[in-house]
């Protein structure tokens, strides 16, 4: 399938939308053709982590599903809410730990969107992402082996991921991407939480912001699902009064102006009571997964690296490189001693070198037509 849809393809995917935003509104589902493709429907929402939001429209439609597909969503309902009940447990118990151990953080993303839906249970989890001062990372590694976690070992500077059972944190110490410095001052912008001494929140514009640039970095590094696009409208409805001209402000200092229009006027147009439109950027959107699509993200790495793409493969540069290993940012010449340690580790440790997989994963592309299509979308959203 490549990106641009056809007239049947967007009939499907208008009606699609329109299942989800019935959820979140508590709406009437829309009139189903007799033929609409159950199965499809069913294996989109599962590759965009809304499989249980599409759960909770079979008792109203009025074109069921075959008893399979009822199955899966249903067994994807229940796993979501004992998930979330777990990890909404875990992520507190790990929070009274920082408490105690006082530890400053601030928890992102997912465990704040999901108290904005209408059921928290609709918003999933892949996993927990908690940002820290990078000075506490040893404290914090201490609290999560104590509570039985073990560390994922990623090969990053910037965080540390612990992993147990359903659960996995990613601890951070910047929310900045690359060498990005749009968060630099996020200390500086964040209130403490009531009923906590060490835990704090995002006043609503700047986390209004980070969905913002987090959607963009997606974007800009293989594309973004329809989750995504549902976060913004859902944070949209339940914070009425947020100051746009400082989210303007920031946003233009990001060069992420146009970009935020077009995602703004697409999310509330997909999950809204206005008539569904799909757009070029809508069908990049449906086109991807909850986290984009290789392909787009091998295509995104030919273009900009160009002639020295596979040098740049075998030989990463600096500034990925200082991600992974700390040492580089304070004594740089070891970048070649680095590169030693990157592969030695990937061939012994991890052995997740497969030539030739890899060679064919990276040579596999978007087709020329879907090459262009998206190339004219990055132009139009003005992204880099």
């Amino acid at each position: 399938m490549g990106i641009a849809l056809s007239a049947k393809q967007k009939q499907f995917y208008t009606l699609y939308i329109d299942l989800l935003a019935s959820v979140l509104n508590g709406s009437e589902p829309p009139k189903l053709p007799e033929n609409f493709d159950w199965d499809f429907a069913c294996r989109n929402a599962q590759l965009n982590s809304v499989a249980n939001i599409l759960s909770y429209t079979l008792d109203k439609v009025n074109v069921k599903p075959s008893q399979i597909v009822r199955n899966v969503l249903e067994n994807e309902q229940r796993f979501q809410i004992l998930k979330e009940t777990s990890q909404l447990f875990d992520v507190e118990k790990v929070l009274q730990e920082f408490e105690k151990a006082e530890i400053k953080n601030v928890p992102l993303k997912g465990y704040f969107m999901k108290h904005f839906y209408p059921q928290t249970d609709f918003r999933t989890m892949t996993d927990i992402d908690i940002l820290v001062d990078k000075r506490d990372f040893k404290k914090v590694e201490q609290i999560f082996l104590k509570l039985g976690y073990k560390n994922a070992n990623v090969l990053n500077s910037k965080e540390i991921h612990f992993e147990r059972d359903l659960q996995y944190f990613e601890i951070q110490s910047t929310i900045n991407a690359g060498d990005d410095r749009c968060f630099d001052d996020i200390w500086s912008r964040v209130r403490l939480r009531d009923g906590y001494n060490f835990s704090y929140e995002m006043l609503p514009e700047d986390f209004y912001i980070y969905m913002v640039y987090h959607t963009a970095k997606h974007f800009k590094s293989g594309g973004m699902g329809i989750r995504m696009v549902m976060d913004i409208c859902v944070y949209l409805n339940a914070c009425t009064s947020l100051d746009f001209g400082y989210i303007n402000g920031r946003l233009k200092e990001m060069e992420l102006t146009a970009y935020e229009h077009q995602l703004r006027g697409l999310s509330l147009n997909w999950f809204s009571s206005e008539p569904t439109k799909i757009n070029a950027f809508g069908e990049f959107v449906l086109y991807c997964t909850t986290y984009g699509k290789r392909v787009v993200s091998f295509f995104q790495d030919n273009r900009r690296t160009k002639r020295g793409y596979w040098i740049k493969q075998f030989f990463p540069p600096y500034s990925s490189m200082k991600k992974k290993y700390g040492y580089l940012e304070r004594l740089p010449i070891l970048l070649p001693f680095s590169w030693v340690q990157y592969w030695g580790r990937r061939a012994l440790i991890d052995r997740d070198i497969h030539v030739k997989r890899g060679i064919s994963e990276r040579v596999s592309s978007l087709d020329k037509e879907s090459g262009e299509f998206l190339i004219d979308l990055m132009n139009e959203l003005q992204i880099k």
